[in-house]
C-alpha cells in the first residue's frame, strides 16, 4: 500500500516536470529515507508560486515556494479561499468584484493581496481537479512544449509542464495583469 501511493506521488511529481523532492531518492526505488512534514493548513505569501493538486492519501496540495516543496491537506481552492477569508473577505466577494471590474467570468484571477501584488491564476475551471493555480508576479517565461502542452519558468529558475495550451496560459496571464491594472486604477480614483 505504501509503494502504491510513493509511486503514484513520484507520478504526480513527474506529471508537473518537477524535479523530485528531497525524499523521493531514485536511487532507492521509491522507499522513503525519511518522512516529511505535512501541513493541515497554509496560507498564501509573497514566496508561494504555485499550489499543485496531488492525489495523495496524505495531503491534496504541493506549494511550491521560492525555496522547498510544501506538503499541505487542503485542496489548492480550499486554500486560496481560505488565504481570501485571511485578508477579511471571501473568495466569492473577490471573484464578484473582478467580474463587476474586468467581465471574466470564467478562469478568474484572484487577487489575494493586491497591496504585495499577490495575484493567481487558475490554469483550469476552478472545479476541475487538474486545476493549479499560479502566482502571476513569479511567471518569468511561459513555452510551448507540444500543441496542448506548456512549460512554465518562474523567477526562482524551476519550471513545470502543465497540459495547457500556451495560448491559454498566456491568456491567464493576460486577464491577471488586466485585474491587476483594474484594480490599480479602482485604487487610485477612489483617493481622489
Amino acid at each position: 500500500m505504501v509503494q502504491k501511493r510513493i509511486s503514484h506521488a513520484k507520478d504526480r511529481m513527474e506529471a508537473h516536470s518537477l524535479p523530485c523532492p528531497p525524499f523521493y531518492s531514485k536511487s532507492q526505488k521509491g522507499v522513503f529515507p525519511y518522512m516529511k512534514e505535512i501541513l493541515s493548513h497554509y496560507s498564501i505569501h509573497k514566496n508561494t508560486i504555485s499550489l499543485l493538486p496531488a492525489k495523495h492519501i496524505d495531503y491534496y496540495t504541493i506549494v511550491l515556494e521560492q525555496n522547498r516543496y510544501i506538503y499541505v491537506k487542503q485542496t489548492p481552492i480550499e486554500i486560496i479561499k481560505n488565504s481570501c477569508l485571511n485578508r477579511y473577505t471571501t473568495y466569492e466577494g473577490v471573484r464578484e468584484a473582478v467580474y463587476h471590474y474586468t467581465g471574466f467570468k470564467r478562469k478568474v484571477p484572484i487577487p489575494i493581496n493586491p497591496h504585495q501584488n499577490i495575484y493567481f491564476f487558475p490554469t483550469h475551471a476552478t472545479n476541475d481537479y487538474e486545476c493549479c493555480w499560479i502566482s502571476c508576479d513569479h511567471v518569468l517565461q511561459i513555452n510551448q512544449t507540444t500543441k496542448s502542452s506548456s512549460s512554465l519558468t518562474f523567477n526562482n529558475g524551476k519550471t513545470i509542464q502543465f497540459d495547457v495550451s500556451t495560448y491559454s496560459l498566456k491568456k491567464q496571464m493576460q486577464r491577471t495583469l488586466e485585474c491587476m491594472y483594474s484594480y490599480m486604477d479602482s485604487q487610485l480614483y477612489s483617493t481622489v
